[in-house]
């Protein structure tokens, strides 16, 4: 049975399209380091800046962190869940949808309600 030459290019191949489709797939997501992202901005009041935030499920610190030191999140182009939580409190989601060209952010205003259980 003949064997693969592990150093020619039909055995690099596989490599090479995944390699493709890695790129492909980071380039879609819209990182940080994109030029038509856009800051995401929370209006919350002040008694619920230790809320909890999360885009498109992934935790992203606290309101108070977020708008002071850490600095403002960044949105790829296109369309984000954002949800906002804190214990005690009913949660606030909201759907955005960034553009590709730029946009000088997107606010979102977030009144957490308190659960009365």
């Amino acid at each position: 049975m003949p064997t693969r030459d592990p150093h020619s290019s039909s055995a690099r191949r596989p490599a090479l399209l995944i390699a493709v489709i890695l790129a492909a797939a980071v380039s879609a997501t819209g990182c940080a380091h994109d030029t038509s992202a856009t800051e995401l901005h929370l209006d919350v009041p002040d008694a619920d800046r230790d809320a909890e935030v999360y885009v498109d499920g992934n935790y992203m610190g606290i309101v108070e962190a977020l708008d002071g030191q850490t600095g403002a999140i960044l949105l790829g182009p296109g369309v984000h869940r954002v949800e906002v939580r804190k214990p005690g409190r009913f949660p606030v989601q909201r759907t955005v949808t960034v553009e590709r060209r730029p946009q000088a952010k997107v606010v979102i205003e977030a009144e957490l309600l308190e659960d009365p259980q």
